[in-house]
């Protein structure tokens, strides 16, 4: 998918999949939750989310870019950058 044709989502819409993916709830995240206060953030939380990125935008989230983000603002900020993140809400 190119950033023209790729599905875009709202930050709250991000926030709910970055829930799923970490297994808590919608309500817990903001841009400021750091990493090391979401228990399920572990390393198969990231390939969860690489998976998911993959799956629902073909954004190709590698490891090395995984693992430098350290907050829920960090995966936002990504997937601005990548053309999913809409402006609003």
């Amino acid at each position: 998918m190119t950033p023209s044709t790729r599905p875009t989502i709202t930050q709250t819409e991000a926030l709910a999949m970055l829930a799923e993916c970490f297994n808590v709830p919608p309500e817990s995240l903001h841009p400021d939750v750091e990493r090391e206060s979401i228990e399920d953030w572990d390393s198969m939380g990231a390939l969860m989310l690489i998976a998911e990125l993959d799956e629902r935008f073909g954004i190709e989230l590698t490891a090395d870019v995984s693992r430098e983000m350290t907050r829920i603002g960090h995966v936002l900020d990504f997937l601005r950058e990548q053309g999913a993140l809409r402006a609003g809400d």
